[in-house]
């Protein structure tokens, strides 16, 4: 079970700015190195990665990260 945490671990860690500048004030879900959008996006990572644990990530816009770090 860790090292499936792990990997949405790491997903996010490599891809952050990414996510924060496409996705900022969102939250979304993370499950095997893919993202998933959306008012479905459980069920949808739920149905293509059954038996795996996604992650919820509540994206912040890069104000409120800067924010938040100051």
């Amino acid at each position: 079970m860790r090292k499936r945490v792990l990997d949405n671990d790491t997903f996010v860690k490599k891809n952050f700015e990414r996510i924060i500048l496409k996705y900022p004030r969102q939250v979304v879900i993370v499950c095997q190195g893919e993202l998933f959008t959306g008012s479905d996006a459980m069920e949808k990572a739920e149905e293509k990665h059954p038996g795996k644990i996604p992650m919820v990530l509540p994206v912040p816009s890069r104000e409120q990260l800067k924010h938040f770090l100051l």
